[in-house]
């Protein structure tokens, strides 16, 4: 909680999914039981640290929270790990979780994630989960979607959509990042892409920086726009390349850098700040994509 504080976040989404790695080696196979109860230890760990940080769940949530000089905890899930029963969302909502991804990398019930052989898009329980998205009010995203089911979502959905932390597959051709075809449809209906920060995503650089993560703010704003671009930095709080490594079963040489200069973890969010405008952003523009654009989709959304 004083990383994210120091590093200037109103709020952040909490990305709830890991836990289920401790009975499973693919994120995409997690148990809602273990979702739940990843949940529910860190809102019981919230609740011992009300001084510094307290749960959101709207717009108004986060806007009360910086007023009070706390960190909005936003409880998010990486991926509806609900397998086929439909009130899973209700309950997760229950829960306070208002941002969802749809999918992880591989085929669940709702619809074909990114590294799927064959993306066969949203199925009819998919098409399901998004409409009990919307009358819920939850914001629907696509991070981990193959990009069939992030376009039938975007089409299907009657709220705008949520790209949380990619960025551009055109200036950094990869399975983690997106084609402009699907990020200009989620634009064009009011959504948001968030820009991830990942170390080794979006440079190969041994010693990488912070630039590489604002190119792809500069291709995103010029592609859709400033009202449609915002921070998604995946970023955790501690060391992110040994975690991978960890994740990925490598070995921490194989990774070209051992992180990020300029936003080594959230604790560094500030930095993105100074980098736009270093890089001659309008005031303006700066405010809507660190949070503004943000809170406007969750307006729309949540409430």
């Amino acid at each position: 909680y004083k990383a994210a504080k120091h590093g200037g976040w109103a709020a952040v989404a909490t990305a709830n999914v890991f836990r289920g790695m401790v009975n499973t080696t693919e994120m995409s196979s997690i148990s809602f039981a273990d979702l739940v109860d990843e949940i529910g230890m860190m809102l019981s760990d919230l609740s011992k640290h009300g001084d510094e940080a307290v749960k959101v769940t709207s717009a108004s949530d986060i806007v009360m929270a910086k007023t009070q000089g706390k960190v909005g905890i936003l409880p998010t899930v990486e991926h509806l790990a609900i397998g086929d029963v439909l009130h899973r969302v209700d309950v997760l909502h229950g829960l306070g979780v208002r941002i969802a991804g749809l999918t992880y990398n591989l085929q669940n019930y709702i619809g074909a994630g990114l590294t799927e052989r064959h993306d066969t898009g949203l199925s009819d329980f998919g098409i399901e989960v998004v409409r009990r998205m919307n009358d819920l009010g939850m914001v629907i995203d696509v991070s981990h979607a193959g990009l069939k089911t992030a376009l039938d979502a975007i089409e299907h959905s009657r709220t705008p959509i949520l790209y949380s932390h990619n960025a551009s597959y055109s200036l950094r051709p990869s399975w983690r990042t997106r084609k402009d075809e699907e990020l200009v449809a989620c634009a064009r209906k009011g959504g948001l892409i968030a820009i991830t920060a990942v170390p080794n995503s979006l440079s190969d650089d041994p010693k990488q920086n912070i630039n590489c993560v604002l190119d792809h703010y500069d291709y995103l704003v010029k592609l859709v726009g400033p009202d449609h671009v915002g921070v998604g930095t995946d970023t955790l709080v501690g060391d992110h390349v040994a975690f991978h490594a960890k994740m990925l079963g490598r070995l921490m040489g194989s990774l070209p850098a051992p992180y990020l200069d300029g936003l080594e973890s959230p604790a560094d969010g500030k930095n993105l700040v100074r980098g736009l405008i270093a890089r001659g952003y309008t005031d303006t523009d700066v405010k809507k994509i660190v949070g503004g654009n943000a809170l406007n989709l969750f307006r729309r959304v949540i409430g």
